[in-house]
């Protein structure tokens, strides 16, 4: 069985061939990208034999600006949004102590789970 010491030394040495793989991977996809010519309006794929290309834009909201115009909306306008509720950690955690009846009623909503452990190499001394 391998001591940490031995298995933080494979772990330096499979995150640097890792780094230069995704590095020379990225150079071939930007050379096979740079052949062929985006869709109109930015969006679409690219097909051939042995790969396809896909393109896609990113659309970002000014909430506080829809937020504000919100009422003004036409009932159409306003389905062009969805609203994903989002926890505020701190005053969930700050309301567990001055509220806890409705901290309670606010933890009914959430799903909590335990995430994938991060692991962050120090750099050798």
């Amino acid at each position: 069985m391998k001591s940490t010491t031995e298995l933080v030394a494979d772990l330096r040495q499979a995150k640097a061939a890792e780094a230069q793989a995704i590095e020379h991977r990225r150079v071939i996809e930007a050379q096979i990208v740079s052949r062929y010519a985006a869709p109109d309006g930015g969006e679409g794929t690219v097909k051939d034999d042995d790969f396809s290309i896909t393109y896609k834009v990113t659309r970002a909201v000014d909430t506080d600006a829809l937020q504000k115009a919100w009422g003004a909306l036409s009932p159409n306008t306003q389905k062009a949004f969805r609203w994903k509720a989002d926890v505020d950690l701190k005053h969930l955690r700050a309301l567990v102590d001055i509220d806890p009846d409705n901290a309670y009623q606010a933890q009914g909503f959430i799903t909590t789970k335990p995430s994938k452990p991060a692991l962050t190499l120090k750099e050798p001394s």
